[in-house]
């Protein structure tokens, strides 16, 4: 801990991480199945980054799909397990820290843990990013047209946002970095950041797939989940 009773961000957050590289594209109740099926499965920490098969919306867990009407793009749209604003994504880089409920880490108050993550991300970017303040927050139920406290900006530019949950299964962290162009070797570099010893993976155990399947169609694939929150589970 620091002085002022925050968590040292001048260390690792981990000790091991798997970095899942899920390189084939998915649509959006997939990817939200994913998730959540590595936070239930995993044992260890989890930086999974992936892709989408078509333009997707993303809302967070607590909108009110009605309000947002014709606000949204005529895109697929899922609701998140996470909070958070609509997130487009189109073109933008999206990730995921996963930490099971196992790991301490799990447990860290969620302002620090959303610090500390964007933190840390703002350091791998390496490009004059740096952590929102108060002078540039902004409402609105778009997440990238309003930074939230520790969001990542450049100058006054949004590029990193995400929403959080945290309950018994452990801390999601669902993140999306746009206006930026990263190289691919951007998330090893930043897995090695996050966490001493880095495990990279580029597929899902069998156990995890059967999950993410049961959870794509009794949960984020239900017209009653995105309109909702109900589920079949």
């Amino acid at each position: 801990m620091g002085h002022d009773g925050r968590v040292d961000s001048a260390k690792p957050l981990f000790n091991e991480l798997i970095l899942h590289l899920d390189a084939p594209p998915h649509d959006g109740p997939w990817n939200m199945a994913a998730d959540q099926a590595w936070l239930e499965l995993s044992e260890v920490p989890v930086l999974r980054v992936y892709r989408w098969t078509e333009p997707t919306a993303t809302i967070g867990y607590a909108q009110n799909l009605t309000k947002l009407g014709d606000s949204l793009p005529q895109w697929p749209i899922v609701r998140r397990w996470t909070g958070g604003g609509v997130v487009l994504h189109d073109n933008d880089y999206t990730y995921s820290v996963i930490v099971p409920a196992v790991h301490p880490w799990s447990q860290t108050n969620p302002l620090d843990s959303y610090r500390l993550v964007h933190e840390s991300l703002a350091k791998a970017l390496n490009d004059g990013s740096r952590l929102a303040g108060p002078e540039d927050l902004i409402e609105n139920p778009f997440c990238f047209v309003a930074p939230a406290m520790h969001d990542v900006v450049r100058d006054k530019v949004k590029v990193a946002g995400a929403g959080q949950r945290r309950g018994k299964l452990g801390l999601l962290h669902q993140g999306s970095v746009q206006q930026v162009m990263l190289g691919e070797d951007f998330w090893p570099r930043w897995a090695a950041q996050l966490a001493g010893n880095v495990l990279i993976r580029h597929e899902m155990t069998d156990a995890m797939i059967e999950r993410a399947q049961e959870l794509t169609q009794k949960r984020y694939r239900l017209a009653s989940w995105l309109n909702e929150r109900e589920d079949e589970l």
